[in-house]
Parts: C-alpha cells; sequence; structure tokens
C-alpha cells in the first residue's frame, strides 16, 4: 500500500506515485493508493477531516487488504504512525508543522499580494479558533493541532529513504528531484523507477 503526501504535495506528486506503481506492477509487486477521508473521492469534507480519523482509516484499510509493507511519502507518514506491526518504507518524511508552515507562507505571501497583512502567528491563532483555508486546503481546527504537534514516527521496522540532495539522516540515498517543491505537477522517471526498485528490494528482506 502507498500513502499518499498531504494537500498541494499530493497534487505535485501524483503522477510519480502512478509511475511507481507501474514500476512495481513491472516488478510483480501489486499495490494501490488509497483516498484519505476529506481528499479527492472522499466525501468527507476535507475541513471535517482529522490526522487520527486518517490514521485510522489507513489501520482500518491495511487490515482489510491485509497489508503488512507500506510505502509513505512525505507527511503521509504522519498517517501510519500507529501501526507498529506493519514494515515501513518512508520517501522523505516530514514533520506536520513543516507542511502546515510552507502553507501558511504561501498564505501570507498571497496576502501581501493583494494588500493585507498576516503572520504565522496570526494564522495559527487563527486556526485554534476555527477552519482556516490554508493554500486552497479548508483545514480544521482539530486537523490543524494534531498536525502541528506531529511528528516524524519512529517505529521498529522502518526504512528512510531521501534524496541525494538531502543531508538529513536516512537509511538510503536516491537520486531525484523534489516535486514537492515543483510550482506545477511534475514526474521523474529515473527516481520512480529507482524507488520503485528499493521498495522491491526492501520487501524482499
Amino acid at each position: 500500500m502507498l500513502v499518499p503526501p498531504l494537500f498541494d504535495e499530493m497534487n505535485r506528486m501524483r503522477k510519480m506515485l502512478v509511475d511507481v506503481m507501474q514500476a512495481l506492477h513491472a516488478l510483480d509487486i501489486s499495490s494501490f493508493l488509497p483516498d484519505l477521508p476529506g481528499t479527492n473521492e472522499s466525501l468527507l469534507p476535507l475541513e471535517q477531516a482529522t490526522l487520527a480519523g486518517w490514521q485510522q482509516a489507513v489501520e482500518a484499510c491495511a487490515q482489510q487488504h491485509q497489508i503488512t509493507h507500506i510505502a509513505s511519502f512525505r507527511a503521509g507518514v504522519l498517517t501510519v504512525a500507529e501501526m507498529p506491526a506493519a514494515s515501513h518504507w518512508m520517501l522523505s518524511p516530514v514533520k506536520g508543522a513543516a507542511i502546515l508552515r510552507t502553507m501558511m507562507r504561501t498564505r501570507v505571501a498571497a496576502d501581501r499580494e493583494a494588500g493585507l497583512t498576516t503572520s504565522l502567528s496570526g494564522l495559527t491563532e487563527q486556526a485554534g479558533a476555527g477552519p482556516i483555508e490554508l493554500a486552497g486546503n479548508i483545514i480544521g481546527s482539530d486537523l490543524f493541532s494534531q498536525l502541528n504537534a506531529a511528528g516524524i514516527p519512529a517505529l521498529q521496522n522502518q526504512r528512510i529513504v531521501r534524496l541525494a540532495s538531502d543531508n538529513k539522516p536516512g537509511d538510503v540515498q536516491i537520486d531525484g528531484s523534489a516535486l514537492w517543491l515543483r510550482a506545477e505537477p511534475d514526474d521523474d522517471p529515473a527516481m520512480s523507477s529507482a524507488i520503485a526498485q528499493d521498495i522491491a528490494a526492501w520487501m524482499d528482506k
């Protein structure tokens, strides 16, 4: 099972995730990419979603399909924190606060262009009082506070993969592009292939 990044990073990396799944299929590994509650085809409004709800949904999905190996991307790792029995492959894991900070900076810049004055502290305070719009996403107070407190999970059976350009600690590095930083959705076929190869090798261990 592949767990997607959160918010805009999912949109930017969707093509890459599809490419990874196709590359895994070529290696005789079946995979699927579930929608988190409040995203894509889900009927739940995003402002009603919570991190705890995402964790419960991912765990239920894994149990239903008898999943033992989970590959999570970026802040998607936050949704698997309550699944210590599974084996976890993680690409460039990131804290929830870092994702929120990036989206708040985008909001501050957009407000400035519109002649408005906002700040990170002001947006954080606003999020504590009710739903807040960040980068086109309506995020409820519970989701905001839960993400803000969520660190990268430390699980017993995990493999952290980072880009060769990333100096943060990890178990292995691969060449590739930080697609989550692109202004528009993009792909990196060589990186998608490398990811699939590493997942396959990890599953064989």
